[in-house]
């Protein structure tokens, strides 16, 4: 399978091999041109956030359709878990969907119901866009596209955490994804935000077991080097790295310090 909403397996496989984690950017600010030149700066792939930015779905489906252009895969973390937003987000072609709101093993099974087709979900046919980024045939993508493209659930609270590995047991489910900042919040019951503390990573080292034991990704929100670097220890693979906007700060940063302004 040549086209990037079907490569993602393989990406992830290859960082695997080489033991380096999966990692791309984390998308917040809309544009199509900007989303392109991202997707040409080497990550593994891009993720569009359309829960906490203004990226709504029309422009989200335009820098979809570029991203794929430029051959990387394109993953949304969408807005809630609705079953015509998921559905929406494969059929533009992304390669891998993360949404939030997957508290309990219901709501997890009705995402997965969501993001695949018969027999495993219930997922309705159309939106030719996932062809072209499947770069496959209606025949093929509808053969494959339950094996080749991702959906994940989000564990960033208690109520998850309480059923974790009941969730991590849901069939057809890819991976979790830790939302740290929420789950630090729940954890310290609302008193701070604190990604890389001792309680969070303890809690993330479970998470990252349950996803081992039951043959799922272990996905993270890292923004961070030493985010990623720290999850990457713990057992996570699949990790968004800078947003958009720390990209462009380290970037201003680097350039200011270089030519002595800094």
């Amino acid at each position: 399978m040549s086209g990037p909403s079907f490569s993602i397996r393989k990406r992830l496989a290859d960082c695997k091999a080489a033991g380096k984690p999966f990692v791309f950017p984390w998308v917040g600010m809309p544009g199509v041109a900007q989303a392109a030149q991202i997707a040409r700066m080497g990550f593994d792939a891009v993720a569009l956030d359309l829960q906490h930015s203004t990226i709504d779905m029309g422009e989200a489906a335009k820098m979809v359709a570029a991203i794929n252009m430029v051959g990387t895969p394109s993953v949304l973390r969408i807005l809630w878990n609705d079953p015509g937003i998921v559905g929406f987000a494969f059929d533009m072609g992304a390669a891998a969907v993360i949404a939030p709101m997957t508290n309990s093993v219901a709501q997890v099974e009705a995402l997965v119901k969501a993001a695949k087709y018969p027999p495993v979900g219930q997922r309705s046919w159309g939106g030719y866009t996932m062809l072209q980024a499947a770069g496959v045939t209606a025949a093929e993508y509808l053969k494959e596209s339950n094996k080749q493209t991702l959906v994940f659930a989000m564990v960033e609270t208690q109520d998850a955490l309480d059923v974790l590995d009941k969730i991590a047991a849901v069939k057809g489910l890819d991976g979790l994804f830790v939302g740290p900042s929420d789950l630090s919040i729940a954890l310290s019951n609302g008193a701070k935000i604190d990604r890389l503390g001792a309680q969070t990573l303890d809690v993330m080292k479970k998470v990252a077991a349950s996803c081992m034991a039951k043959g799922l990704v272990a996905g993270a929100f890292a923004g961070t080097i030493d985010g990623v670097k720290a999850y990457h220890e713990i057992g996570f693979e699949f990790i968004a790295g800078p947003t958009d906007t720390e990209l462009s700060r380290m970037g201003a940063t680097a350039f200011l310090t270089d030519v002595g302004k800094g």
